[in-house]
């Protein structure tokens, strides 16, 4: 039987306890800024993968889940004064539900037919809210400002943002590397690969799908709740639909199918976006952007499984393996 607790899982907690130290040693407002949106892309992209990697259902319609929760966390903060904390479950919940309800008749499309049907819904949801008057149409809704208050997630600092942002990228990844040692997680992963087969051996594509979908989308409702909030300000344009993109990007550069890739790849290239933002947009509008494209096209072409894929198969992994099981003998080896 394989040991739950080692080597690898000490490292994971220093790298947690270093993490969570940054702000007592790093004084840059921009650094904490670019670690902070690092958290949230690192969160959402492991969202994305619960659906489109660990079940192969490619989406490019999850900015406008993420867009759900944050609009209705943020109408029942300001017409209901409800915490985002609690907000937190029902956000889950009900765009969970919601999402699950109106993309099960299209489980039966494979391919790009059911990436165009998300794009499709993603693109009605903005729409929709951008014409309605009680979610503020196209102005969007700015949430209110005051003295700092925990119950409320209204902060004046970036650390307690920080720190908000590091507790939920560390209980998403646990949530979904749950999902991927389970059951459920081996489940979708045998969807994912040939569902005939799935089908066969008595697993039932439609309803793995759904449930995949309900906790997908769910979870990327809850990080509409800490941008909102974060930002105190949200319009119909955060669901627009490359945004999606930028949600599947780290999860394609760290490698799909792969707990750790979403966020490997958030660490990559959140920071590199970033700081292409600031040195190339001055000097060509735009180049930032065709540098990001490249950079996508060129680990594509070369290594599509992404970082984590290469690495799964490498000599490198093999010897870190042997390593860390060599430690765990002499650490946890029964006497």
């Amino acid at each position: 039987m394989k040991r739950k607790f080692g080597s690898r899982q000490i490292l994971l907690l220093l790298l947690i306890v270093i993490v969570a130290l940054l702000p007592l040693y790093v004084q840059s407002t921009y650094t904490i800024t670019i670690c902070i949106m690092t958290f949230y892309m690192a969160s959402a992209s492991l969202a994305w993968s619960v659906l489109g990697g660990l079940t192969g259902q490619i989406s490019l319609g999850h900015a406008a889940f993420m867009g759900l929760g944050a609009y209705i966390s943020t109408l029942l903060l300001v017409n209901f004064n409800v915490s985002p904390w609690i907000s937190i479950l029902i956000v889950f919940v009900v765009v969970g539900a919601i999402t699950a309800l109106l993309l099960s008749p299209c489980f039966g499309l494979r391919g790009p037919y059911f990436t165009l049907v998300t794009i499709a819904f993603g693109e009605t949801f903005r729409n929709l809210f951008t014409n309605w008057e009680y979610a503020g149409k196209g102005k969007g809704i700015l949430l209110p400002y005051g003295e700092d208050d925990f119950g409320l997630m209204r902060f004046s600092d970036k650390q307690s943002y920080f720190y908000l942002g590091l507790g939920m990228v560390v209980l998403i990844y646990i949530i979904v590397k749950m999902i991927d040692k389970s059951k459920l997680g081996y489940g979708l992963k045998t969807v994912r690969e040939d569902e005939d087969t799935a089908n066969a051996i008595g697993i039932n594509p439609w309803k793995y799908k759904v449930i995949a979908t309900f906790i997908s989308c769910g979870l990327m409702a809850v990080c509409g709740v800490f941008y909102a909030n974060y930002y105190r300000f949200i319009d119909p344009e955060i669901m627009i639909q490359t945004q999606s993109v930028e949600y599947l990007m780290p999860a394609v550069i760290g490698g799909i199918g792969s707990v750790t890739g979403p966020l490997l790849g958030a660490v990559i290239i959140t920071p590199l976006s970033q700081f292409l933002n600031a040195t190339l947009s001055s000097i060509a509008a735009g180049s930032n952007l065709v540098i990001y494209a490249v950079i996508l096209i060129v680990v594509i072409l070369f290594q599509p499984r992404g970082i984590m894929g290469w690495f799964n198969g490498s000599k490198l992994k093999a010897k870190i393996d042997k390593v860390f099981d060599s430690i765990d003998g002499k650490l946890f080896s029964k006497k």
